[in-house]
């Protein structure tokens, strides 16, 4: 599964959890577990991000310059 299926996934599941009629203390482990995986998604993604920010584009990448002596004065 990609990473967006899994956000959606999990955040359906926060969404029913409330109506699906277990007891206080169990929807509360259920919201907090959901709510720590959810976390582990956004800090995935954010380094994700991070990391094609860091990387040139591939026509940079490729890009090769001849080297030019200077003047000497």
């Amino acid at each position: 599964m990609t990473t967006d299926t899994l956000i959606m996934l999990s955040g359906f599941f926060v969404a029913v959890v409330p109506f699906l009629g277990f007891p206080n203390t169990y929807d509360a482990v259920f919201l907090f577990c959901a709510g720590g995986f959810i976390i582990g998604l956004g800090i995935l993604v954010r380094r994700r991000i991070l990391r094609l920010w860091d990387t040139p584009p591939s026509h940079e990448r490729q890009m090769f310059t001849e080297h030019v002596p200077h003047d000497s004065r």
